[in-house]
């Protein structure tokens, strides 16, 4: 394998198990079960705010990783307001005016979001290095984990073409991505159900110009990562942002 891969797999690795000691550590609020009247909701409002989250950190790729800059003032705070401005522009709500259950979980997966950026600002900030590897999966995968680690949400990037293990889909991810992949499912559109006690939602996700420096054309070709690009194209389905959490 690739040293440069196998170094930016290891970086992430340790990061996140920092991220999930520091929780542990932190005075992180606990999370509670959603009412099932809400759950719908509220999961579309979680993925919003990962998808907000994988953009901010997509488009700022060339301030993350220019070598000339030390400081980048990519702080855990800025990246919080840009996403709640994201959030704002997406679904036409404040954040600060949702439901108080949708509300209160959706501030815990920012929280989540904070830390990950917050954990990463020595990496980030590295002067005289160009790709650091805080690429929009890492943040997403970070994400994820703190909130695992201390709530019961449980989030996921999914997808058939997955570079790590750990997104590879389940069976309930693999009928859902299939839904999506189908031309007569209406492109955009998210799909959750209730699976026991649990409420399961997944929002598709699709290729951006800003994710074509690394998953683009041509097909087989290395990435800033050392990893071969898909050769997708712009409006490709990638995959999908896939959130559990218990119902009560």
């Amino acid at each position: 394998m690739n040293s440069r891969i196998e170094k930016t797999a290891l970086l992430t690795t340790l990061f996140t198990l920092l991220a999930l000691v520091t929780v542990a550590a932190t005075g992180f609020a606990g999370c509670k079960s959603v009412n099932k009247k809400n759950a719908e909701e509220t999961a579309r409002y979680i993925a919003d705010i990962i998808v907000a989250g994988r953009g901010i950190v997509a488009s700022n790729q060339g301030l993350i990783n220019d070598p000339q800059k030390g400081d980048k003032g990519f702080t855990p705070e800025k990246v919080a307001a840009e996403i709640k401005a994201k959030f704002k522009e997406m679904t036409g709500t404040d954040v600060a005016d949702l439901p108080p259950e949708s509300r209160e979980v959706v501030q815990q997966v920012i929280d989540a979001a904070m830390m990950s950026v917050k954990m990463n600002q020595k990496r980030i900030n590295q002067k005289g290095k160009g790709y650091k590897g805080y690429i929009p999966a890492v943040f997403g995968r970070e994400t994820g984990q703190i909130l695992k680690g201390r709530c019961n949400i449980f989030i996921k990037q999914t997808t058939f073409k997955y570079r790590n293990a750990y997104n590879q889909p389940d069976a309930f991810e693999k009928k859902v991505l299939k839904k999506f992949e189908s031309p007569d499912y209406p492109k955009g559109k998210g799909y959750g159900e209730l699976v026991g006690n649990n409420y399961r939602y997944l929002r598709p996700i699709y290729i951006k110009d800003a994710c074509l420096k690394c998953h683009g054309e041509p097909a087989g070709s290395t990435d800033p990562a050392g990893r071969k690009r898909e050769g997708y194209k712009v409006g490709d389905l990638r995959g999908a942002i896939s959130v559990m959490f218990p119902v009560k």
